[in-house]
């Protein structure tokens, strides 16, 4: 099918200003349509009524686009420099009987929806109808009902904050958590801590996690763990040098467009620290009470994990609130006997007499080679 021939395009004309001189022409809105990147958006948005999913986690299969007609007026084509790969950016599908278009991008460069692809499915960017077709409502719900899927990944997967050249963007991908033992690989008063946390983050959509302790104590382990467990919240990790962008206002924008996410900040001691007067991270601070349990909390759905190495007694105590606390655990040391448990599961031959964390205990046959240090004393001899 061709969009633009079909009956739902008008040609028009647009004001267009080229060169270093401004000079104003007259050109057709076909030649402006054929030098954009995503043409079938930009034609579609001009002419139809539109309804934004690209956040959703819609899919459509291939096997419903036979019911469908591929549009062939523009080929976009973007390029993956980590695999070398072209791919077609734009997909636009028109539906004779309900009459409605529905674009489908792809994107190599998002691993996730790399996977997305290998299952047979497409996902879905946008919708368009016509508003004064009053057949339009019912069969968009057909459409939904019949042809789109919320799309259910059984891997565990992570978005991560980043800024590039449009700006703040989370990017998803998948990741290979390690299995875990709780009754083994952490110590007995954490068990009921977990099925706290995981029922709070699965069932509900406000407040703040903070998992602290010892370096190489298990909090990052288990908080990609989590990732699976809790399969119905997208966790967004947020680097340290991109906490600040809390306050971004384009990053309101971009959780504004996925709600009911779980923001993990990790090491972040200093962005949580009790506020003074001349702090600079107060604002970020702010955000965070604001967006877990303020009065954004009800737009945005979103929930904080924070964790951290320094003492609970540094944390602002305005995050430890009764209510906004989701809960607060400290991880420590493996005591001895459990220590000496987890060496037998691992098939360790070796035993410890004090208690130790998870990452000494899994790395006790690791060389570690690293320059001797010599002692310097000042003095006179």
């Amino acid at each position: 099918m061709k969009l633009m021939q079909s009956r739902f395009y008008k040609p028009r004309k647009i004001l267009s200003i080229e060169g270093d001189g401004a000079e104003v022409k007259v050109i057709d809105d076909e030649y402006y349509y054929r030098s954009r990147s995503n043409p079938f958006e930009s034609v579609l948005d001009n002419i139809l009524s539109g309804i934004y999913l690209s956040n959703s986690e819609l899919v459509i299969s291939e096997h419903h686009l036979q019911d469908f007609e591929r549009c062939t007026d523009f080929y976009s084509v973007k390029y993956n420099k980590n695999t070398n790969q072209s791919y077609a950016s734009e997909l636009c599908y028109f539906h004779p009987t309900l009459e409605i278009f529905v674009l489908a991008d792809t994107n190599l460069s998002d691993e996730y929806d790399k996977h997305i692809m290998e299952d047979g499915l497409l996902r879905v960017s946008n919708v368009y109808y016509e508003s004064s077709n009053p057949d339009a409502p019912a069969n968009i719900e057909t459409l939904l009902a019949t042809y789109l899927q919320k799309y259910q990944s059984n891997d565990a997967k992570v978005s991560i904050l980043l800024k590039d050249t449009d700006g703040l963007v989370f990017k998803t991908q998948r990741i290979k958590p390690r299995p875990i033992d709780l009754e083994l690989m952490y110590n007995d008063d954490f068990l009921p801590v977990h099925k706290h946390i995981k029922d709070r983050l699965t069932h509900h959509s406000k407040g703040v996690l903070l998992l602290h302790g010892v370096a190489g104590s298990g909090k990052t382990n288990y908080i990609k763990w989590l990732t699976a467990q809790v399969p119905n919240k997208q966790f967004v990790f947020v680097p340290t040098n991109m906490i600040n962008s809390l306050t971004d206002p384009g990053f309101m924008s971009l959780l504004i467009d996925n709600k009911n996410a779980i923001l993990v900040l990790e090491d972040c001691e200093n962005y949580i620290a009790e506020r003074t007067v001349d702090d600079v991270n107060t604002d970020v601070v702010a955000s965070i009470l604001n967006i877990a349990d303020g009065m954004l909390s009800d737009i945005l759905e979103c929930q904080f994990i924070c964790t951290f190495n320094s003492d609970l007694s540094k944390v602002d105590s305005a995050l430890l609130r009764k209510g906004r606390l989701i809960a607060e655990y400290q991880f420590a040391p493996l005591t001895t006997d459990k220590a000496n448990a987890y060496l037998r599961s691992i098939g360790h031959e070796q035993r410890v007499s004090v208690p130790a964390t998870l990452a000494e205990l899994t790395n006790m046959d690791e060389n570690s080679y690293k320059a001797v240090v010599k002692e310097t004393k000042i003095g006179f001899v």
